[in-house]
């Protein structure tokens, strides 16, 4: 249970907020009749994020600290860009697969940021799996919540008039402005 606990805070902390921001970046062109594709989105990012948490738990990826801290909101760049040039409304098709594919890639990218501290909070004879898996569980309630409150409040606003391309630029502005100058403040180089 400690585990799913700490999935739920680990989406809802917001000295984690890149994780928030990537979340609302994936889905700036979805509202409410959305809920479906943007839940399997959100577990696209969890397999990636939970691949890298597995093979950096098993000692298999030692991942450098400096570059992960950068490319994490290069990620949330990258995703508010792709978004952007989304039309809205655009149903099921060829980009949404692109957007799957995407979406685990750069899952496994955020689970490296998080690996290191993950591997210290594992107890030593508790193993690798079902932890993983309990907090997982955490992190996709924690993502199913995040994502249906910014659903609901998406509707609200198209309801009260915002069209549905208002929003999308907006939150894919917003979030790629926030990830860009994260970026540039842990630029490695």
């Amino acid at each position: 249970m400690r585990e799913v606990l700490m999935g739920i805070e680990h989406i809802t902390d917001l000295q984690g907020y890149d994780h928030m921001l990537y979340l609302l970046a994936l889905v700036a062109w979805a509202s409410l009749g959305d809920a479906l594709r943007v839940l399997l989105l959100a577990t696209a990012f969890t397999i990636g994020h939970t691949i890298t948490l597995l093979l950096a738990g098993m000692g298999w990826v030692h991942p450098f600290g400096g570059w992960i801290e950068f490319l994490i909101p290069v990620t949330i760049f990258c995703t508010a860009l792709w978004n952007l040039r989304r039309n809205a409304g655009q149903g099921p098709s060829r980009v949404n697969r692109v957007t799957y594919v995407m979406t685990i890639v750069f899952g496994l990218v955020h689970g490296l940021g998080f690996s290191s501290f993950f591997r210290m909070m594992q107890d030593d004879g508790d193993g690798l799996v079902m932890p993983l898996l309990r907090f997982n569980v955490g992190v996709e309630i924690g993502q199913a919540a995040l994502l249906l409150g910014f659903l609901a409040l998406a509707s609200l606003l198209q309801a009260a008039g915002v069209r549905q391309r208002e929003q999308q630029v907006f939150v894919c502005a917003a979030t790629g402005a926030v990830a860009l100058l994260m970026a540039l403040d842990r630029s490695p180089f």
